[in-house]
């Protein structure tokens, strides 16, 4: 699972960078709320770490943007600001946690494993006839279960996931080998054509942007 976060401390960024590695996630931060915001209309990440106080931008409107798009993505509040309306205000506008600074890494941990297990226990999708439940790793067509391999359901989890959008060679690569594009595109175009053929009968085609990626 991919977290982002937005710190524009360096010293709290490197701990939850760290913290974040540690606890088994990969991850991805920013300091500016503008190259965050870029990069999530690019990838969508399974949880969102926020600041309030940022250098081009409040925490708050930052919240209020991802809800415009996202209203399932999870966000958690790390912020110096204590007070109860702080906190009110943040989860009324859609924060989903509030965590007030100094914090602990143990509980940053475990607020982030609270938040994905939720989220992994309900990330089934549905499209036209196909239905992909990530928490039983089964794959349906027409009611009819497709036996995919682990790394065919990551793809497809991954492009549904992301529906409507491009998903590049590179994300796969990072996502589902876990690593960069040193891997031979070949292995990726063979994965590719394995799940197109189980996949024949569903209500819809992945597409291939040449030289750029796949899309639904």
């Amino acid at each position: 699972m991919l977290i982002y976060f937005l710190e524009d401390d360096e010293q709290i960024a490197y701990i939850i960078e760290k913290t974040i590695t540690h606890a088994g996630y990969l991850q991805k931060g920013f300091d500016l709320a503008k190259d965050f915001l870029k990069a999530l209309e690019k990838q969508t990440p399974d949880l969102v770490i926020l600041d309030i106080m940022l250098p081009d931008m409040s925490g708050f409107e930052v919240i209020k943007k991802i809800r415009e798009f996202y209203k399932d993505l999870p966000i958690i509040m790390l912020s110096a600001l204590n007070s109860e309306m702080d906190k009110v205000k943040a989860l009324d506008m859609g924060a989903d946690d509030y965590i007030t600074k100094p914090f602990g890494i143990l509980e940053l941990t475990s607020r982030i494993n609270a938040k994905l297990r939720s989220v992994g226990s309900k990330e089934i999708y549905v499209k036209g006839n196909l239905e992909l439940n990530r928490g039983i790793y089964k794959c349906y067509i027409n009611n009819l279960e497709i036996n995919l391999t682990t790394k065919e359901f990551e793809i497809l989890a991954l492009l549904l996931k992301n529906e409507g959008k491009v998903v590049t060679k590179e994300t796969l690569f990072n996502e589902i080998w876990q690593m960069d594009n040193s891997v031979e595109t070949r292995t990726l175009d063979v994965h590719m054509k394995s799940l197109r053929a189980k996949i024949k009968d569903a209500d819809f085609e992945i597409e291939t942007i040449r030289g750029v990626g796949f899309s639904l």
